[in-house]
């Protein structure tokens, strides 16, 4: 069985949505900003669907504003040391105020294990001068998918760091040689890959079907569009490109 990701956001909509929201965060000097991400949220998982069915974002601006505004000063009086644990925090709100078909997800990272991943992972990315960034990132998206569930299944990541850095280390490569011509198709190859190995449960596994051509077409036009209108056109260029990558997103069955 195949399910599909569809997303139907509007362009039109969206500008409105940011152009307000934007407009009150900056009158407000930044106090609004936590609104505005809850209302942007919710603009996105409305138009969301999988399987026809929508997801919903349940979370307050006030909520998020606390969680927000402690998390960022906790982060700050340690110097950067509690940013693991606030990075869980948020993610922890954001995630379970998502829901679909009537149920919420779930989000169990715990800051003080996700600490200890990502000071591993990036000083060896570091003193490997980023070689090793690959099986760093395996190892970072592993760990949150494995503390994500719905429905009281987990989602998983089978990513290897050797065939990841050699994805991205061909894609990367195709995309300097070409003067970044390629990225398209190189963006579309690195999804592909990662997608085919994020499962929910014991039996689905994600499938990502996209042509780099196409993406290659709605940035050229992206782009040309949103330098001549100084901005504006910004809107509907990213309705466009969510709605490339979510309809190229399916679930489907574990090949037996």
């Amino acid at each position: 069985m195949k399910r599909d990701f569809a997303f139907n956001g509007k362009g039109g909509e969206y500008f409105s949505l940011i152009l307000v929201q934007g407009l009150l965060s900056v009158i407000t000097f930044g106090i609004y900003l936590p609104w505005a991400l809850v209302k942007i949220y919710r603009y996105m998982a409305e138009h969301l669907t999988l399987d026809g069915k929508p997801f919903e974002f349940n979370g307050k601006g006030g909520e998020f504003f606390s969680i927000l505004l402690v998390q960022c000063l906790l982060s700050i009086i340690t110097c950067g040391i509690y940013y693991a644990w606030a990075i869980v925090k948020i993610g922890k709100y954001v995630i379970e105020n998502v829901t679909y078909d009537g149920k919420a997800f779930e989000f169990r990272a715990q800051g003080s294990k996700f600490f200890s991943i990502l000071f591993i992972q990036l000083l060896l990315s570091g003193i490997t001068f980023g070689i090793y960034l690959p099986w760093a990132l395996v190892k970072i998206y592993g760990y949150l998918l494995e503390e994500t569930s719905y429905d009281n299944l987990p989602f998983g990541f089978t990513a290897e760091g050797a065939k990841f850095f050699s994805v991205l280390f061909v894609q990367l490569l195709l995309s300097c040689i070409t003067f970044g011509i390629y990225t398209p198709w190189a963006m579309v190859k690195i999804y592909t890959y990662v997608a085919a190995n994020v499962t929910y449960g014991s039996g689905e596994v994600f499938k990502f079907e996209a042509v780099g051509g196409k993406l290659f077409s709605l940035y050229l036009k992206g782009i040309i569009l949103t330098s001549i209108t100084l901005g504006i056109y910004a809107a509907w260029f990213q309705m466009e490109l969510v709605r490339f990558y979510m309809d190229a997103l399916s679930l489907e069955q574990k090949a037996a």
